[in-house]
């Protein structure tokens, strides 16, 4: 298990179940913090022993607005279930990912190919998505809906079709017409009729719960905390348990015929006859595995899969055997093989989609790992470039030209080795927190598609929040406060430090003062003198986020909500209002007279009387807020697994700009969805310009004719001829020196 800067605060929130009578409000981050680091397949686990239980139903809710509006999301954060639709002439893979899945043709000719055809957003974090023929049904384990239908006849545009409001769903299976749909603890086992998946009919429930589990004939199999609970299914109606298997932590259930293979996390995989259900006889075992999953390949009855990466032979059930094995990069959480195509696909929690090459069984090995993502705790707008720190997954890069279409073009990451909670950028530069010293990175990011790491320098902490000014790198720690000088990016220089008490979170300059929200006060430090800086004043009141606007500051917490102060005396700022605010709070900007306090929930406040701050409209995100930033005319929001969302105020208070500031180098491509032909303008002083259209996954298309049109003194434009272009998703790539510009477009079927 990695130990992180903040283990001291990890430590203190596994007590919280028996301080919850002493604090006014539960800190539910504190434990999605403490759960990060727990595989998800013992999170249940950790939960009930801490008396927790109740976490996945208070991180439940329903979609909801008022005042704002959302206009884009990239949704994509942890892999944890990949499900394909096989036929004689095509693979399509279906990879649920934080708060969204994405649909991916899988091409296996001379060389593996994987191409991103669209992508789905869903109002919650995924617990699985499964895709039948054109159709992906979606489970919600946190936030929004419980379950999601979705049509995908065309695979380049998934529209939602239905709905079903539930608590939180741990797992889905599909049989026939029926989806099972398994709750959280003792939340029922829950049937649904979907032969109508615009009207999905619920037609019969039972108590009995578990995850994960699986469908084979009559009887659906519920892994639990304490074995296999076996549930007769024959009449949908009246679903019942017909048996039981004992077992300390199941975590994976794989049924052919009679033969019940389901893994532990004490025996390994443990194989049992079930033929009759009430009586199940223990038939052989495997020890020296966690299978927390298991897939048995329809067309191969000799072998299993578990997600590790281990090939199990099953020829002998009373004796499986150990094939092969790989080690895969994370945490493998979900597996799916095509023996005819020699290949199995792992969602891997923190590296994506990893394709392993299954051709000689005995020997396995990674081919491609794609889709990394994690969860989004910073964002940085650069230009048209946003800048994710997303935890594990390293640094990500997205194009928010079109803010209904982020595109993620590059990412610096590497392989499980980092931990991102913080990054800062401007130009041909960005910042980022990393895992091992040193923990303060440098990345040239002058061809997002490619970053590079320069250089760092050993602060004593990670990095929870930077503030970027003039040459100046200004860092907010676990227990201090750094100022380092960043005009070398290659050689980062520290300039000065002063200590903090316990842990900081967000960081904001104002003239020569610096405001850092810690989770113990708000501390006020002079930075006049970077070689000195020295804590000045503070307010003793919890604080995760702050956002300043002349002589007033204000912060959010789960304690307290939304608070304004004064800092008229920067010594001794003090309290004008408070608004109490349900859920967590962890960030908020100020627009004008409108404050966004953003958690659990979204809320929009209006603050023109500091002294009377009055709650106006809402927001829910598809996962709690971890930060908030207001680029005009948008406000960004970190969403951890849920990724960002691109949010538009509806309300008239506020004042924006008549035109968004201008950008630099800017690129036009129009139309974004095209049968045949894309234009592009670049402007007369980026002449000389490389255009190529690649895959979403790095692979040059070749062969598509691309011709200057046309050119005058203010612009050049150029024509893409896109008809001979397979359809689906690409990223148009202009390059202008060692200066490079990307797009999203999307090519369609030819009417």
């Amino acid at each position: 298990m990695i130990l992180r800067g903040k283990s001291i605060i990890v430590l203190l929130l596994a007590g919280l179940a028996a301080a919850s009578a002493r604090e006014p409000r539960q800190d539910w981050a504190g434990i999605h913090d403490s759960l990060r680091e727990i595989e998800p397949w013992f999170r249940r686990r950790w939960l009930s022993e801490r008396r927790l239980q109740d976490y996945y139903k208070q991180m439940s809710w329903k979609p909801d607005s008022q005042g704002i509006t959302c206009v884009g999301r990239w949704s994509y954060g942890p892999s944890v279930k990949v499900s394909l639709r096989v036929t004689p002439d095509d693979t399509v893979i279906c990879l649920a990912r934080g708060s969204g899945a994405s649909l991916i043709q899988f091409r296996s000719h001379d060389s593996l190919e994987l191409q991103l055809l669209s992508d789905i957003n869903c109002y919650g974090i995924l617990s699985r998505a499964i895709i039948k023929d054109t159709l992906v049904y979606c489970g919600m384990s946190q936030g929004g809906t419980g379950i999601e239908i979705y049509g995908v006849s065309n695979l380049a545009f998934p529209h939602l079709l239905s709905r079903i409001d539930l608590p939180p769903i741990m797992d889905i299976a599909l049989q026939d017409t029926f989806l099972y749909a398994i709750g959280y603890q003792q939340d029922s086992l829950r049937v649904f009729n979907v032969a109508d998946p615009r009207n999905p009919e619920q037609v019969g429930a039972c108590a009995d719960s578990g995850f994960p589990t699986c469908i084979s004939g009559d009887y659906c199999y519920l892994s639990g905390q304490y074995g296999l609970n076996i549930i007769d299914v024959s009449n949908p109606r009246n679903p019942h348990r017909a048996g039981s298997i004992g077992g300390y932590e199941a975590l994976s259930v794989a049924v052919r015929d009679t033969l019940c293979f389901f893994g532990t996390a004490a025996n390994g995989l443990q194989v049992y006859n079930v033929k009759n259900p009430a009586t199940p006889i223990p038939v052989g075992s495997l020890d020296g595995i966690q299978p927390a999953g298991l897939y048995l390949p329809p067309t191969c009855d000799t072998v299993l899969y578990t997600p590790k990466f281990d090939i199990i032979g099953i020829a002998d059930p009373r004796h499986p055997r150990l094939v092969g094995h790989v080690e895969a990069p994370g945490w493998d959480y979900g597996v799916r093989a095509v023996p005819a195509l020699n290949y199995a696909l792992v969602a891997d929690y923190f590296e994506g989609l990893v394709a392993i090459d299954i051709t000689s069984p005995s020997t396995p090995r990674i081919d491609t790992m794609l889709f990394a993502g994690d969860m989004v705790e910073d964002i940085c707008i650069d230009s048209e470039r946003a800048y994710l720190a997303s935890y594990h997954a390293g640094m990500q890069i997205l194009d928010v030209a079109e803010p209904s279409m982020p595109l993620l073009i590059g990412s610096c990451d590497s392989v499980g080795r980092t931990r991102t909670s913080s990054v800062v950028a401007r130009d041909s530069f960005a910042f980022m927190t990393w895992l091992y010293v040193p923990f303060f990175r440098s990345v040239d990011v002058s061809d997002p598609q490619a970053p590079r790491v320069l250089g760092g320098y050993d602060v004593p902490n990670y990095p929870e929040d930077m503030v970027l000014r003039d040459s100046f790198c200004y860092i907010a720690e676990n227990r201090r406060f750094q100022i380092l000088n960043v005009a070398r990016p290659r050689e980062p220089e520290l300039v000065g430090s002063c200590e903090l008490p316990f842990d900081s979170w967000k960081a904001l300059l104002q003239d020569t003062l610096a405001f850092v929200a810690n989770v113990t006060s708000l501390k006020v430090i002079n930075v006049a003198r970077p070689d000195n800086p020295a804590v000045v004043g503070g307010w003793n009141g919890r604080t995760l986020g702050i956002d300043l606007q002349d002589t007033l500051a204000f912060t959010a917490s789960s304690y307290y909500g939304c608070v304004a102060l004064s800092i008229a005396d920067q010594r001794a700022p003090y309290t004008l209002d408070s608004l109490p605010l349900d859920g967590w709070m962890a960030d908020v900007v100020v627009i004008d007279t409108l404050a966004y306090v953003g958690g659990s929930v979204l809320y929009v406040v209006n603050v023109a009387d500091p002294r009377n701050l009055r709650p106006v409209g809402n927001w829910t995100p598809p996962r709690t807020i971890r930060r908030l930033l207001w680029e005009p005319p948008y406000i960004y929001a970190a969403c951890y697994e849920g990724g960002i969302c691109i949010l538009e105020t509806l309300q008239t208070a506020i004042s924006e700009p008549h035109q968004p500031p201008p950008r630099k180098g800017r690129l036009r491509v129009w139309p974004s969805v095209t049968a045949s032909h894309l234009s592009v303008e670049l402007p007369a002083l980026l002449s000389g310009a490389r255009l190529e259209l690649y895959s979403v996954a790095g692979n040059r298309i070749k062969n598509v004719p691309i011709v200057a049109a046309a050119s005058s003194e203010t612009a050049f434009r150029y024509q893409v001829d896109m008809k001979d272009v397979p359809d689906g998703v690409y990223v148009l790539s202009v390059k202008v020196g060692n200066k490079s510009y990307t797009t999203k477009v999307v090519k369609t079927p030819r009417r």
